[in-house]
C-alpha cells in the first residue's frame, strides 16, 4: 500500500482560522485559535473549507469498497471496465498465508485470461471472476469535517486491518500540513482527548465503554 497526499488546501488553518472569524465578527490570529475553539466546541462547518487529496495505491478491492461508503468525500478510481487486469497484483490477509489462498488467486487469474483473451468475452464481463483481493489505485477527496468522521470509524482497532492502515498513513500526511489536526483525526473513543471512553457496545479494551465509566450492570 502507498498512500500519498498529492493537493490539499494551502495553509489549510489559516483558511479555516478566516472562515470562523467571519462568523463571530472577529479578528484572525497567525496562532489560529479559532480553528480549536470551533473544533472542541462542536462548529465544525468551518472545517470544510479545507480539504486533501490522496492518492492510494495497491490497496484491495475490498478495502476500497469500506472506503467509497464514507459518502461527503469525492472519488476516482482505477476502471477494471476499461483497464487490462492480466497479471493483477492482489493483497493478502495476514491471516491467510495459505498455499491454497494463493492457487485460488491463480485460478482466477487463469479464468479471466480465459474469458477474455480466449473467448473474446469484454473485460466489463471477465471482472467478474476477479477476486475482492485484486489491487486498485483511487484517489480520494476529502474535507476536513469528513476526514474527521472518516478517522473516528477507521481508526479504530477494531476496523478492519487494511483500512485501518490506509487510515494511518493519511492522518501522518494531514497532520504533517496542519499540526493542528493531530487532536482531530482520532479513533471516536478517543475524539475527547481528555475523557476518552469507548462508544461501541464491544470494546477493544483500549478504553473502557460508557458502561464501564458509569459502572452500570
Amino acid at each position: 500500500m502507498e498512500v500519498e497526499l498529492v493537493a490539499h488546501t494551502p495553509d489549510p488553518a489559516w483558511v479555516i482560522e478566516q472562515a470562523a472569524s467571519v462568523c463571530y465578527d472577529s479578528t484572525p490570529t497567525r496562532e489560529c485559535k479559532l480553528v480549536m475553539q470551533c473544533y472542541r466546541s462542536g462548529h465544525h462547518s468551518v472545517l470544510e473549507h479545507a480539504s486533501f487529496t490522496f492518492k492510494i495505491s495497491g490497496i484491495s478491492r475490498a478495502c476500497s469498497h469500506q472506503l467509497v461508503r464514507h459518502r461527503m468525500a469525492s472519488y476516482s478510481q482505477r476502471s477494471q471496465r476499461y483497464c487490462d487486469e492480466d497479471g493483477f497484483g492482489y493483497v493478502t490477509p495476514p491471516s491467510i498465508e495459505l498455499s491454497s489462498y494463493h492457487d485460488s488467486i491463480e485460478n482466477a487469474l487463469d479464468e479471466y485470461v480465459h474469458l477474455k483473451n480466449s473467448m473474446g468475452r469484454p473485460a466489463e464481463d471477465a471482472r467478474y471472476v476477479l477476486p475482492n483481493a485484486c489491487v486498485t489505485t483511487i484517489y480520494v477527496t476529502m474535507n476536513l469535517r469528513s476526514l474527521i468522521n472518516f478517522m473516528r470509524e477507521r481508526l479504530c482497532n477494531r476496523a478492519q486491518w487494511e483500512i485501518r492502515e490506509a487510515a494511518k498513513e493519511m492522518r501522518k500526511l494531514v497532520v504533517d500540513v496542519m499540526p493542528q489536526a493531530d487532536e482531530m483525526l482520532r479513533p471516536k473513543c478517543e475524539a475527547h482527548v481528555d475523557y476518552p471512553f469507548c462508544p461501541e457496545h464491544k470494546s477493544c479494551g483500549r478504553h473502557l465503554t460508557l458502561k464501564g465509566v458509569y459502572r452500570t450492570e
